[in-house]
């Protein structure tokens, strides 16, 4: 399957899945993951570009852990769900109907990642999923979920590169504050 496409902001939001207090401390890259997540969520919120957020049974696991909520403060759209699936929760499909394109991190890859990504894709949704943004307890699962998520036809890409598709020219008037947040 070739994926030709490129990401229009007018059509993206950015799904942040199930980064939360129990979940996060048991995977593998942590640091470099949780940089990467704030990362491309800081570049959403310059670029006034939606954030929704998925909390998975956070009675058990915990809410959004506060590196990550205190960046986002109260501009996304958090919906909690007990399916794997974010698309499988009438509330989350409902509120990822309006974009053509969505743009994955989070954990774990091989589960919860992985089977939302099929699902959007399923319901013609193109997805890119940030291989730098996305981990699991196992360096295994994470590689399989990779190989899973372009064998189904997602994008497999990196913060940075999407970060700069999205952006399309030095001369945008966020690219100040893009170029600073990426240098840091």
């Amino acid at each position: 399957m070739t994926l030709n496409y490129c990401l229009e902001k007018s059509k993206t939001c950015l799904l942040i899945v199930d980064v939360q207090e129990k979940l996060f401390p048991v995977m593998e890259r942590t640091c470099e993951v949780m940089h990467a997540i704030q990362k491309i969520a800081r570049a959403f919120s310059i670029m006034n570009l939606p954030i929704i957020v998925s909390e998975q049974y956070p009675e058990k696991l915990g809410h959004t852990i506060l590196g990550l909520k205190n960046l986002l403060g109260d501009t996304p759209l958090v919906l909690t769900k007990t399916t794997f699936s974010c698309m499988a929760d009438p509330l989350f499909a409902d509120a990822l109907k309006p974009y053509e394109q969505v743009v994955i991190v989070g954990i774990e890859a091989h589960i919860c990642v992985l089977q939302t990504a099929k699902d959007l894709l399923k319901n013609g949704i193109q997805v890119v999923v940030l291989n730098d943004a996305i981990t699991s307890r196992s360096i295994y699962d994470f590689s399989t979920a990779i190989a899973e998520l372009r064998d189904a036809g997602s994008r497999i890409s990196s913060v940075e590169t999407i970060i700069f598709e999205l952006l399309e020219n030095s001369k945008a008037p966020e690219f100040k504050q893009i170029k600073e947040l990426v240098t840091s």
